[in-house]
């Protein structure tokens, strides 16, 4: 997924429960923040949060998921697995929130290329729900989160075990925090078997919503038939539901809107079940006149 170069509603909250206990340590909680009823279909874009062309608030409603990209931390396996918000200024929380009301729901994007973590032990995953729930808190509410904190190939062998234990106890500790309808997403690589045995852990554990591949910033997403297969990979791993799949709008670095068009028309005939699709991104998709998102949707 990419990032930036440089960094610089009033939503039906979820009842409260008790955070799952851990036989080590236990995140704190903070006030749930989150509403019902995420989309059975979704099309979501991914909104740059440090590209002030367009506000959130600028995403047209075709689109049902925005994606707020992204929490980061100082880079890829460094820190203590926290993560901040360093674009309060860029989007406010009450542009998040505006939309918020206005039917979208808001995803927070934690991770993006270069910015990784392989949770190995407890004391780092608290450290990533605690300072999760500090970020909702901040912003004001959001309706899931989205991981993308494993890319370039840092999650293998050696550690695949202890990171798949590690996200599902995190994804339990948000949903013990702020309900069960919290949606717990993530983009992996297509093609990496490790990627695909995490996701099938978190599916496993019951913590997973979907599971969106992204077809963008690599070769071969364009070949015909290249990305309807890969989705039949997918859905026989994780089923139809909790699938998604991640696409490009206007993006130089992605499968054109006539790819997408032919691709997602044999996916839904061969999977009607299927989740749905996001675009990269929601900038490029405005420069673009949202021909992209105004297509796609009307064939969700």
């Amino acid at each position: 997924m990419t990032t930036a170069s440089t960094s610089t509603d009033a939503a039906t909250s979820a009842t409260q429960a008790t955070p799952q206990t851990s036989t080590t340590q236990q995140a704190t909680t903070s006030t749930p923040a989150t509403a019902s009823g995420f989309p059975a279909k979704v099309l979501a874009c991914y909104f740059t949060a440090w590209d002030t062309a367009y506000r959130i608030t600028d995403v047209p409603t075709d689109f049902n998921v925005i994606y707020l990209f992204n929490a980061q931390n100082s880079g890829t396996n460094t820190g203590d697995g926290s993560w901040t918000w360093p674009f309060a200024s860029n989007v406010t929380a009450a542009q998040i929130q505006q939309v918020r009301q206005r039917g979208q729901k808001v995803i927070l994007t934690v991770g993006g290329a270069g910015l990784g973590f392989v949770y190995t032990n407890r004391t780092q995953s608290t450290n990533c729900v605690n300072s999760i729930q500090s970020i909702i808190s901040q912003i004001g509410g959001v309706d899931g989160v989205d991981f993308n904190n494993y890319e370039a190939g840092i999650v293998n062998a050696g550690n695949l075990s202890a990171m798949s234990t590690e996200m599902v106890w995190i994804a339990q500790q948000l949903r013990a925090t702020y309900g069960s309808s919290f949606a717990i997403t993530s983009p992996p690589s297509p093609n990496d078997t490790y990627q695909q045995s995490l996701m099938a852990a978190m599916k496993n554990a019951g913590v997973l919503t979907y599971a969106a591949p992204q077809f963008y910033d690599w070769s071969g997403f364009n070949a015909v038939g290249y990305i309807a297969n890969a989705i039949n990979t997918w859905v026989a791993l994780l089923g139809e539901a909790s699938v998604a799949v991640g696409l490009s709008a206007n993006y130089s670095n992605g499968p054109a809107l006539s790819d997408c068009t032919r691709e997602w028309s044999a996916i839904k005939a061969a999977h009607p079940g299927i989740r749905g699709m996001f675009c990269w991104s929601a900038q490029t998709n405005l420069q673009g006149s949202n021909t992209w998102g105004s297509t796609m949707g009307g064939s969700l």
